[in-house]
């Protein structure tokens, strides 16, 4: 025979929503990690929970040992981030940027070609000048120089006066002969390259 409880169907709901909450009635089904992670937090609390209770004084040497490694652990992290910011505003803070571009203007080269004159090397001298003195003719609005443009080509290319312009042909035909024709140029002939060279130019006459 059925005995009616006394209190009625929210007594009895309740009564349900207790017992179904329980573990055995939770079918949705957990991933396996979550659930490894689950189970081994539940057994660490055990296991903490009974050597606390058998052996107090391993219990307190396990929780002193484990605040030490986390002061330590605080403190390594603190002195990398001092090392960091000291390292970042010190005087060497500039050692990771890009070094400053030297700027190769007619004057850089000039120096360059002279420095090489002087240490015998009377071909490459003379390539470098030639390179300042297409800058200096660029600059001047004479000619419209580019590194990959050749001597002969800079040579037609500029917008010269007559004798300007074969004397700038010269200039060249002394150029190749002495870098490629293999003939014999030393100091004389680079000073005197030189000197045509830093002669004023001149535009024609309109």
């Amino acid at each position: 025979m059925l005995v009616q409880g006394t209190g009625g169907p929210a007594s009895m709901r309740s009564v349900l929503d207790t017992v179904f909450s329980a573990r055995a009635y939770r079918w949705a089904e957990e991933p396996g990690a979550m659930h490894f992670v689950r189970e081994w937090w539940r057994r660490l609390g055990e296991w903490l929970s009974a050597l606390r209770a058998d052996n107090p004084a391993v219990f307190r040497l396990l929780v002193a040992l484990l605040l030490l490694s986390l002061l330590v652990l605080i403190g390594h992290a603190a002195w990398v981030v001092w090392q960091t910011v000291r390292a970042g505003g010190g005087p060497g803070a500039d050692a990771g940027r890009p070094a400053r571009r030297e700027i190769r203007d007619a004057a850089w080269y000039y120096r360059a070609a002279d420095g090489a004159a002087s240490a015998g090397r009377i071909s490459e001298a003379l390539q470098l000048a030639f390179v300042g003195l297409a800058l200096t003719l660029d600059a001047q609005g004479l000619l419209r120089y580019h590194p990959s443009k050749t001597p002969a080509e800079c040579a037609r290319e500029a917008n010269l006066a007559a004798s300007d312009r074969e004397r700038l042909k010269t200039l060249v035909r002394s150029l190749y002969a002495c870098v490629f024709s293999g003939q014999n140029c030393g100091a004389v002939e680079y000073h005197r390259w030189r000197e045509s060279g830093a002669s004023s130019w001149n535009a024609p006459a309109h």
